[in-house]
């Protein structure tokens, strides 16, 4: 066993404590980016449409751009590229207070995206190989914890920064701690520079590619389930981030309320991530994504009929709650599912299939938005993503119980016509 993966209390591995706080700085900084964005569009441009654009531009990058990322985060250093993303997404971030008309904002929006997709990437290739594989859904967990607390406080803080500084002036703050960020990651211990395997040309021959990649998700019933659980459930997602700072704004009456619900949806996602991986160990990995959809469904229906901050921050979190639930068993199936020298083609791929739906929610919730009050918005969008949740059920078939750890599982996985997971 590598001396990276040895055996030893998480948090006594330098390496994994040294990825999660150098990423701390980006991570406060994207908060603060992905709150501050609709609220600086909507008031350059007067127009919801012109803002759900926008976050549009800012996923977009994880369908069209993710499937090219996938190899260079296979065959450079992961560490390596951390530092030079981080450093370029900032950059990006900085042109914004400059700019007044649409089609730029438009398009620094997209490219820092494209930044966005390499360092996500990167996180969760690089974190499987810092941990033994009994501690992964663990390190998962310290990670959310993380992601989700640090959200929590960047998003609460965003909404004094824009209240005080405005609606540009935050963006410079982003490029500081972006910057800082990138500085943080050169203390990583650098990864090795991947090359191709004897074992991966002899897998399949479309392996070193994309289509390699879609084999592996429409070979394994597991990979194929989870994907197709998150590829449907998009749409809502997308439209829940155009609804929220609606609802702040027309139910509230105040849109900088939107900064303070995405902090306690951050309250809830940290919250669910402490014991998401415990949960992991009692419970059908799909069965607690499905669950989280649900779960997530009810709570846009409950928030249409809030009128309250406090209700509406209470429904937050506990949307927050099952989201945490959602995205942790989503990543730790992968990354069980997957060897280590295919995880880049094979997450980027993914991300690419679930999230290319994603502007349907978006640009269906702009339209939308000027035409239908805000609680008739949420009881369809709720009803939607229940429907959805049932249909991703119906054709994932029953899920799966705690993946394998034998190795020879993957290797199977990957190579045969009927893979161990359905036999």
């Amino acid at each position: 066993m590598p001396e990276a993966a040895a055996l030893v209390p998480l948090r006594a591995n330098r390496r994994v404590m040294t990825l999660l706080i150098s990423q701390f700085l980006g991570m406060a900084a994207r908060g603060i980016y992905f709150v501050a964005l609709p609220l600086f569009v909507l008031e350059r441009t007067g127009s919801p449409f012109s803002m759900s654009v926008s976050l549009f531009l800012s996923f977009a990058p994880y369908t069209l751009a993710a499937p090219f990322v996938g190899p260079v985060v296979d065959r450079f250093s992961r560490r390596d590229l951390l530092v030079a993303a981080n450093l370029l997404y900032g950059s990006f971030l900085l042109l914004l207070p400059f700019l007044h008309d649409p089609l730029p904002i438009f398009a620094v929006a997209f490219a820092a995206s494209v930044c966005g997709v390499v360092v996500a990437n990167s996180i969760v290739a690089l974190l499987p190989e810092l941990v033994d594989i009994s501690q992964l859904a663990r390190a998962n967990s310290a990670y959310m914890f993380l992601r989700s607390t640090t959200y929590l406080l960047s998003t609460g803080s965003a909404y004094f920064l824009v209240k005080y500084l405005g609606k540009a002036r935050p963006f410079f703050l982003c490029f500081a701690l972006q910057a800082a960020c990138s500085a943080a990651g050169l203390l990583i211990e650098r990864d090795a520079v991947r090359r191709p395997s004897a074992r991966g040309h002899g897998l399949s021959p479309g392996l070193r590619g994309i289509a390699g990649a879609v084999g592996i998700i429409r070979k394994d019933r597991h990979v194929r389930g989870l994907t197709l659980m998150h590829l449907l459930f998009m749409p809502v997602f997308g439209a829940f981030e155009v609804l929220l700072p609606l609802f702040s704004g027309r139910r509230l009456g105040e849109v900088n309320y939107y900064t303070l619900l995405s902090a306690a949806v951050g309250g809830g996602l940290a919250v669910g991530s402490l014991f998401a991986y415990r949960l992991l160990e009692r419970v059908r990995p799909l069965s607690l994504v499905l669950t989280s959809f649900c779960g997530y469904a009810a709570g846009v229906f409950l928030l249409g009929r809030s009128s309250t901050l406090w209700s509406s921050l209470l429904v937050c979190v506990g949307m927050g709650i099952v989201d945490a639930l959602g995205f942790t068993t989503y990543e730790f199936l992968r990354q069980r599912l997957i060897p280590s020298e295919f995880r880049g083609r094979v997450f980027a791929t993914m991300d690419a299939l679930v999230l290319f739906p994603l502007p349907l929610g978006y640009l269906g919730m702009g339209y939308f938005a000027g035409r239908v009050d805000i609680a008739t918005a949420a009881l369809w969008l709720s009803l939607v993503g229940l429907y959805l949740a049932f249909l991703s059920f119906r054709s994932s078939g029953h899920s799966p119980h705690p993946i394998p750890h034998d190795p020879g599982f993957f290797f199977s996985l990957l190579c045969c016509n009927h893979p161990a997971s359905e036999q």
